[in-house]
C-alpha cells in the first residue's frame, strides 16, 4: 500500500480549504443537568464562537461528572453544589474511590433551589425547617403542612446530583434523605413530574421550575446554588478560554 507524504505547500493548501471558524480544538465536558440547563447547552454555541473551542457536552449528573474526569473521559467536570461537598459525597458513598487532590474548582455562574409542588397543592409556603423535617421523615403527610390528608412523597435526582448533594448538605447534615422518595436521572425532570402527580414534594432547579407548571413554594430563605467547572491538573489554555466564555454566559 502507497502512502503519500505530503509536503509544505500541500499540507498549507488543505489547511486552507478548511471552513472559516473551523475548531481547530475540542474538550468533553460533562456533569450536572444543571449547569449543562442553565449554560452550557443553551450557549453552547456563544462559547464555542468566543473560544474557537467544540464542546461535547453530557449532562450526566455530578458525580459522574467528576468520575469523568478524574479517569480522563473528559476535560471538565459540571458541577452544582460546592466542590467540597461534591468530593465528600462521592467519599461517604465509595471511600477511597477518589483522588481529588488536584481538583480545582472555577465558579461560572449561581441559581437557587426551588421546592415544586402539584398545582392543586394549597400550600403556598414553608420554612426551610419544615423543609427539613419533610427530608428527614419527620413529617410525612401534606395535612401536617396545612394541606390535604395525602401522603408526601419526595421527587429529586437520584443521590450524587449536585442539587440534591447540596439540599442534603444545607438541610440534613449530609444524610441522605430519609423520606419516601422517588427518584430521576436529573433535576431538570423533576418539575414536570411534580406538576402531574398531586404527593410530590420536588427539589428543582429555579429555571426548569419556572418553565414548568409546577408550584414552586415560597421559603423563609433562600438556598443559593452554585454552577461550577472542576478541572484536574494543569490548566490548558483551552480549559481556561472555556472556563472565562462560560462565566461571561452565565452572568
Amino acid at each position: 500500500m502507497f502512502t503519500k507524504v505530503l509536503g509544505p505547500l500541500a499540507i498549507a493548501a488543505a489547511v486552507a480549504v478548511l471552513p472559516i471558524g473551523a475548531s481547530a480544538s475540542s474538550l468533553k465536558v460533562s456533569g450536572s443537568t444543571t449547569v449543562a440547563s442553565a449554560i452550557m447547552l443553551p450557549m453552547e454555541g456563544q462559547i464555542e464562537g468566543d473560544t474557537g473551542v467544540a464542546l461535547e457536552v453530557t449532562a450526566n449528573g455530578s458525580s459522574r461528572g467528576i468520575d469523568d474526569l478524574i479517569n480522563g473521559r473528559s476535560q471538565l467536570a459540571m458541577i452544582s453544589a460546592p466542590l467540597d461537598v461534591t468530593v465528600a459525597k462521592i467519599e461517604k458513598k465509595s471511600p477511597g474511590s477518589l483522588d481529588g487532590t488536584d481538583l480545582q474548582g472555577h465558579m461560572v455562574g449561581e441559581t437557587r433551589v426551588a421546592f415544586v409542588v402539584h398545582p392543586s397543592n394549597p400550600v403556598q409556603s414553608l420554612t426551610l425547617v419544615q423543609v427539613a423535617d419533610i427530608l428527614s421523615g419527620s413529617v410525612t403527610n401534606w395535612s401536617q403542612l396545612g394541606g390535604p390528608d395525602m401522603p408526601i412523597v419526595i421527587v429529586a435526582e437520584t443521590s450524587g446530583g449536585g442539587l440534591r448533594t447540596l439540599v442534603e448538605s444545607e438541610l440534613t447534615d449530609g444524610e441522605s434523605i430519609a423520606g419516601t422518595v422517588r427518584e430521576f436521572p436529573n433535576a431538570t425532570q423533576v418539575p414536570q413530574v411534580a406538576s402531574q402527580f398531586p404527593p410530590a414534594f420536588g427539589l428543582a432547579p429555579f429555571k426548569a421550575a419556572g418553565a414548568s407548571d409546577a408550584k414552586i413554594l415560597e421559603t423563609d430563605q433562600a438556598i443559593s446554588q452554585p454552577l461550577i467547572l472542576v478541572t484536574n491538573g494543569t490548566v490548558s489554555e483551552e480549559m481556561q478560554a472555556v472556563i472565562d466564555a462560560t462565566r461571561k454566559a452565565g452572568s
